[in-house]
């Protein structure tokens, strides 16, 4: 079990999330929307070495050892980065040997694009006291902090936890890892992002089965446990936001800067 924090920006006219927010369920955003143009958007081609493609029988074979993973539920089972839909894509390529591998590769390409693009992701992080993130996703502490209180041995079926990880390279991913290793494809997707963003100690909850959506869990795996007002923020606010911890059965806290060259937290008067 593991605290950890959700940045949102101070209220305006028509974007109400306090008076949105539901306890025991969670706001599940669309990654396009995102300050990263690279996030959830991976490399994906081909990368199976030429010397292998062009050996007899290369191709037949892939598509008879894919055909075989299709055949059989139970070996896909708990894999949900494939979907009804890819898993038809994929078994259109099993069934076509007249020789169109260039046209595939693009075709392939954009189902798991379109397959990842499904994704909705929460973004979290264990620092309720990051001064970047305060003033880059919290309108320079207007806004406020949402804590959850996370229990990441329980993923719900449809939701992940995934901490990501950092790399100075984002990794070109190989058609042929969607297909037979589809487990850890999805990771991969899903945890890696560039280094320029290390200073956020990302964790996620991904959901892959919809993204712009508020999504009931289990509150013995996510579970709203307060509301961090910003240092910044407005009084009238912050009485908003102490209004609606009540009304949520969460607590009510403030960040200030009382303490030199750091934060405090606090309960809010």
């Amino acid at each position: 079990m593991r605290k950890l924090y959700r940045y949102q920006p101070t209220l305006t006219p028509g974007d109400d999330r306090l008076s949105l927010l539901q306890n025991g369920e969670v706001w599940f955003s669309d990654p396009a929307k995102f300050n990263d143009p690279f996030d959830l958007k991976p490399r994906i081609s081909n990368l199976m070495l030429d010397r292998w493609c062009d050996a007899p029988g290369f191709d037949a074979a892939m598509r008879r050892a894919l055909s075989e993973l299709l055949a059989d539920p139970a070996i896909y089972q708990g894999a949900l980065f494939i979907d009804p839909a890819l898993a038809n894509e994929f078994r259109e390529w099993t069934a076509d040997d007249a020789g169109h591998e260039k046209a595939w590769d693009a075709r392939l390409q954009y189902a798991i694009e379109k397959r990842i693009s499904q994704f909705g992701v929460v973004c979290l992080t264990p620092q309720w006291d990051s001064r970047l993130m305060w003033a880059h996703y919290a309108d320079q502490g207007q806004g406020f902090c949402i804590e959850y209180e996370v229990d990441w041995t329980l993923n719900n079926q449809d939701v992940r936890y995934v901490p990501v990880q950092y790399t100075s390279e984002i990794p070109e991913l190989c058609l042929s890892e969607a297909m037979f290793t589809p487990h850890q494809f999805l990771y991969r997707v899903l945890a890696t992002k560039h280094s320029d963003w290390a200073y956020e100690q990302e964790v996620r909850l991904v959901c892959l089965t919809g993204k712009a959506q508020s999504v009931k869990l289990n509150p013995n795996f996510v579970r709203m446990t307060g509301l961090i007002a910003g240092h910044a923020m407005p009084e009238p606010l912050r009485a908003h936001l102490k209004e609606t911890a009540a009304r949520l059965g969460v607590t009510a806290l403030g960040v200030n800067t009382h303490a030199h060259g750091r934060f405090h937290m606090e309960p809010l008067a």
